[in-house]
């Protein structure tokens, strides 16, 4: 082969090896950071790329297996380029396993054997009252209780109402829970999720004009609306493709930032955004990440800023995931210790239970899950609530029933129904920390509600609507406590039909039958004295299974 020809041949060559790793780079997006695992494998895969692109050239150039040259003794040299090969190939073994050595010891130094401290000390808990904290419910016909997997399914018929959008777009899977000032001032839960390209010939169709607008979903009213932008339509996005790919635009904007969880929001005029959390590792190179600053990127313009998370705007809700929340909490409660001891004693251990769920408190959202031992998960001895825009944490002791022993009452009290308890919310009643969830059929549609005590779940009722699943809980715990108040009874004057004196269990308990009714009462001597065909006063509670309980009567 002419020189020229060989020199064309290894230009072209080197073009189109630059030009793969440039295409591995924008499909892969790895950060230009030593502290991100992403980096050292496009390393890696440089290195070998480079590597095999070495015999390649010296298989073009002519000179692979050596230089062959006539010495004056007349015998021929072919070992010149065989060595310079060789060395090559040690100095390449020798840096990547310094490379890899120093990987390893990197990744050892940063675990938690060695950096229990710095692991267990990225938060700092603040030990609180629940009482005191939140706020009572007064009514509970304002708290958001659906959960994401509704969402989906109240989003998605939403979306099919609407002809022209139905063909070309899906509404994205991942609802993110919001806190949103309404015109009068007061905040409303919401959840949100954008539409997104049905497919890649839809992006080419759409990609000009972009993504109309995203579904509002009501956590409160079970009911969903589609927003539709009245300005720019939405440019960057999941399901884009090149520059307007939502990563993508992150990664040219930010070449150096370990992106963590990245979320969709809107700001408190619906404006539409992505929230991107930037990590950094606090333990060596790979070691307790944790968040160190806050990205926006405007759906619409791709204009991006950053902030601490303290500093964020305020109608950013969600900028430490609900997943780190809990990782960072676990590591604190089995790493305080040391290393030793939550390998081996546990001693003082405890960790998040196995889900979480959302609060709306004032304009912010915070993350609520239980705490329990690692010795028994059956029951929690606290809860944390964590702010999801600044990272702070509040730890209350309040031990009793984990979530999902408490969804498993509620299901078992309607067992016959089959209906599956969605992830509880937590709140205050009367003093009383109590789960409120709602029970959903096979298809996913909520059928009752029910509240359960966090202390004693033996205390569980369960109702179709909101407000009186309420009425019966408060009655509960009155019922409980042995104290009813007034306000919870209903006063109604009856004829005395038939009166019965029953035995149960060394107990004697009264029946009175009031035309269809049935009156059940504990046996008190002031009965003695009422015939058949008396009125009596009663107050009472209610219905239960046919039978009206007393609480107290007067003739």
């Amino acid at each position: 082969m002419k020189k020229s020809t060989r020199a064309a041949a290894i230009l072209a060559y080197i073009a189109a090896v630059l030009i793969f790793l440039g295409v591995v780079y924008y499909v892969t997006l790895p950060p230009i950071s030593i502290y991100s695992g992403a980096f050292w494998t496009f390393f890696f895969f440089v290195d070998a790329v480079i590597f095999v692109s070495f015999l390649v050239i010296g298989t073009l150039s002519g000179k692979l297996f050596g230089t062959f040259m006539r010495l004056p003794s007349g015998h021929i040299d072919i070992q010149s380029g065989v060595l310079k090969r060789m060395g090559f190939v040690k100095v390449q073994a020798v840096i990547t396993l310094l490379v890899v050595a120093f990987l390893f010891l990197g990744s050892l130094v940063s675990s938690e054997m060695f950096r229990a401290k710095t692991y267990s000390s990225l938060i700092t808990v603040e030990e609180s009252d629940f009482a005191s904290d939140i706020l009572e419910t007064e009514y509970v016909s304002d708290i958001a209780l659906m959960d994401s997997g509704s969402a989906r399914i109240i989003g998605a018929r939403t979306l099919g109402t609407l002809s022209d959008l139905v063909s070309q777009y899906n509404v994205a899977s991942t609802y993110t829970q919001i806190a949103m000032m309404e015109p009068d001032g007061s905040t409303a839960p919401y959840k949100v999720a954008p539409l997104e390209y049905a497919s890649f010939f839809k992006w080419l169709t759409n990609s000009k004009s972009g993504i109309p607008g995203y579904v509002k979903v009501d956590p409160v009213r079970f009911d969903a609306e589609f927003i539709r932008l009245s300005g720019d339509y939405i440019k960057y996005s999941d399901s884009a493709y090149f520059g307007k790919d939502l990563m993508r635009a992150l990664r040219f904007a930010y070449p150096t930032a370990i992106f963590g969880s990245v979320y969709f929001e809107v700001d408190d005029e619906g404006h539409p955004y992505w929230i991107a959390a930037v990590m950094k590792p606090n333990a060596g190179l790979f070691g307790a990440f944790d968040v160190e600053s806050v990205v926006t990127l405007d759906a619409c313009t791709g204009e991006t800023a950053q902030y601490i998370p303290a500093e964020s705007p305020e109608w950013v809700d969600i900028v430490y995931s609900g997943n780190l929340i809990c990782q960072k909490y676990d590591w604190h409660g089995m790493l305080r210790g040391g290393y030793i001891n939550s390998a081996f004693a546990q001693a003082d251990c405890v960790v998040t239970t196995d889900d979480f769920g959302y609060k709306i408190i004032g304009n912010d959202v915070y993350i609520f899950t239980g705490v329990t031992s690692t010795s028994n998960d059956e029951a929690n001895i606290g809860f944390i609530l964590a702010n999801s825009r600044t990272g702070t944490y509040k730890y209350y002791a309040v031990p009793g029933a984990e979530e999902y022993s408490a969804m498993s009452a509620a299901e078992g009290s309607v067992q016959q129904y089959r209906y599956t308890a969605s992830f509880p919310t937590l709140i205050n009643v009367d003093g009383e920390a109590t789960y409120i969830m709602v029970l959903k059929d096979a298809s996913g549609i909520v059928k009752m509600y029910s509240m359960v005590n966090v202390r004693n779940y033996n205390i569980v009722v369960t109702s179709e609507t909101q407000e009186e699943v309420f009425q019966k809980y408060k009655l509960a715990l009155a019922q409980n406590s042995g104290s009813i108040p007034d306000d919870l009874l209903t006063e109604e004057t009856v004829t005395a039909d038939e009166i019965l004196y029953i035995t149960q269990s060394g107990e004697t308990v009264v029946y009175v039958k009031s035309g269809e009714r049935v009156f059940r009462m504990t046996f008190n001597e002031e009965i003695l004295f009422v015939n058949e065909g008396d009125s009596i006063t009663v107050w009472h509670s209610g219905t239960a299974d046919g039978v009206i309980p007393v609480v107290r009567f007067e003739r």
